[in-house]
């Protein structure tokens, strides 16, 4: 576990110190800062060796490719726009271990770059990432992830008006999960306000999804994803609530704090919807863990954007009482993170423990 508790730390402790805690600080260092932290989480996701409980899965994948050819595709289960760059590589290296750095820089320099973009604090964001479980669930659910990436960018091109470019860039996260459709109309979020009424209906809304969740997912599997049925495992059986709670408390510090958010009003509906989405998802996924597979499309506009902005509000409320508590205040995200980050790993979140690299594996076959 020792590599995870060093990239936390440097989070907090070189990141969040060099991208500060209210959001204002910006340049060539926080450059630097991300470009350093896509390097290091590419080389520790690339380097891994039977980390996280799908590797096995993707490395079965890339060695059934050598008995694949190019035209056999479009049959597959699993999505062109992910197995295709596999399959080119495969036809250089049959090694499996040569597919896990390819997967990882199609995930973590492009989730740098948004964050550098998008993020109040870079260093806040990185944080998060890793406190949140999101690291782990990048090393599991790798082809939704890379499709999450996508939608965040897809996210942030419909905040700058370009109706246009969201769908195209939604369409490309399809080629690599088809469950990036569920974010196409989700471009009504950018339209519907934040209020007490908006709040009420969500509320009542998540109760009653929650207790009809068995006939609303029977309907699914039965017309849409027929490929799972009601024994299956992921749909019969949910997951701990802890995630549920996780997400539920990012939200409710989102809608607080909401008017102390920086950007527009549409930027911060957006992160709230994400919020709420992604509470959603895991409260449904308590009853049937399938569904909160849908809240890792939301995640990382929620988690890299939503919490820098709780950290920076905080920091202002601190600064408001003009005696120099701003930072205080705002140290307490952290602090959450770091809890939570470390609870993850005790309950060795999607088999992330104990790390392995590639070099060990020799000793292990």
């Amino acid at each position: 576990m020792a590599v995870y508790f060093i990239l936390m730390l440097s989070a907090v402790c070189i990141g969040i110190p060099l991208c500060g805690l209210d959001g204002r600080r910006n340049g060539r260092a926080v450059s630097v800062y991300c470009i350093a932290a896509a390097a290091v989480l590419t080389a520790v996701s690339a380097l891994r060796f039977s980390v996280g409980y799908d590797y096995n899965l993707y490395a079965g994948w890339y060695y059934e490719l050598n008995f694949v050819d190019f035209g056999e595709f479009s049959g597959g289960r699993q999505e062109i726009g992910f197995m295709l760059p596999l399959k080119i590589l495969n036809d250089l290296s049959e090694d499996y271990a040569a597919a896990f750095p390819l997967i990882s820089l199609m995930i973590y320099p492009p989730l740098a770059v948004y964050i550098r973009r998008c993020s109040g604090s870079a260093g806040v964001s990185l944080a998060a990432f890793l406190g949140m479980g999101l690291f782990f669930n990048s090393l599991n659910f790798m082809r939704q992830f890379i499709a999450a990436v996508i939608c965040a960018y897809a996210f942030d091109y419909a905040l700058k008006g370009s109706k246009v470019r969201f769908f195209l860039t939604v369409l490309f996260a399809v080629c690599f999960h088809r469950s990036a459709l569920f974010v196409l109309p989700c471009l009504l979020f950018l339209y519907i306000d934040w209020s007490r009424v908006t709040l009420i209906i969500s509320a009542v809304l998540s109760v009653l999804c929650l207790a009809f969740s068995d006939k609303l997912l029977g309907f699914v599997t039965n017309y849409i994803y027929s490929g799972y049925s009601a024994e299956n495992a992921d749909v019969a059986n949910g997951l701990p609530v802890g995630y549920a709670i996780m997400y539920g408390v990012l939200f409710i510090a989102a809608y607080l704090l909401k008017d102390r958010f920086s950007g527009d009003k549409q930027r911060t509906d957006l992160i709230l919807w994400c919020c709420f989405a992604s509470f959603f998802f895991e409260l449904i996924g308590i009853r049937h863990a399938i569904v909160s597979r849908l809240a890792l499309l939301f995640f990382i506009p929620a988690v890299c954007l939503g919490v820098p902005e709780i950290c920076s509000a905080l920091y202002g409320m601190g600064e408001d009482r003009k005696e120099g508590y701003g930072k205080r205040f705002a140290a307490v995200v952290p602090v959450l993170l770091t809890v939570s980050f470390t609870l993850l790993l005790l309950v060795n979140y999607n088999g992330v423990v104990p790390y392995r690299t590639i070099f060990e594996r020799a000793d292990m076959i």
